[in-house]
């Protein structure tokens, strides 16, 4: 007894569809990982940059007040931060863990918010820095959920 030829093109199909399915997953997961091997190795990138840029570390312990330039370098790294959060490169929890004190401190400050402001209307342009001022909005709303819990 052999095989019409309706069950071969049948086994034929479903064996196809298998190895779509399995290709199709396969790339989805592949494509996972590498988002995040892309996430954790942009956020060492700002990690070492935070760490390592000795304007940034000065500017992030200095006691007295901040310059217009000193705000505008400072806020202008947290900014890119911000956008590459926005854009999915960045996982928000590392940045809480590792820059959100000093992310907070920025944007609680008067004095800090004050000067966006100020640039915002010198400009014209309503989007400086709102890349910042969202990802400090974003980090307030963990803060508080986890006082809450």
């Amino acid at each position: 007894m052999g095989y019409g030829p309706i069950w071969i093109i049948l086994g034929a199909g479903v064996g196809a569809a298998g190895a779509t399915v399995a290709q199709v997953v396969n790339d989805r997961l592949t494509r996972k990982r590498e988002l995040e091997r892309l996430r954790l190795v942009t956020f060492e990138t700002f990690r070492r940059q935070f760490m390592d840029d000795k304007r940034l570390h000065d500017i992030d312990n200095k006691e007295e007040p901040l310059t217009d330039q000193e705000i505008d370098y400072y806020l202008g790294f947290f900014d890119v931060v911000g956008l590459y959060w926005k854009l999915g490169f960045v996982d928000i929890r590392l940045v809480d863990e590792v820059l959100g004190d000093s992310i907070m401190i920025a944007y609680d400050s008067d004095k800090i918010m004050k000067s966006i402001y100020e640039v915002r209307a010198g400009m014209r342009d309503k989007t400086y820095f709102e890349h910042f001022e969202d990802l400090a909005k974003e980090l307030k709303k963990i803060q508080k959920s986890r006082v809450e819990s």
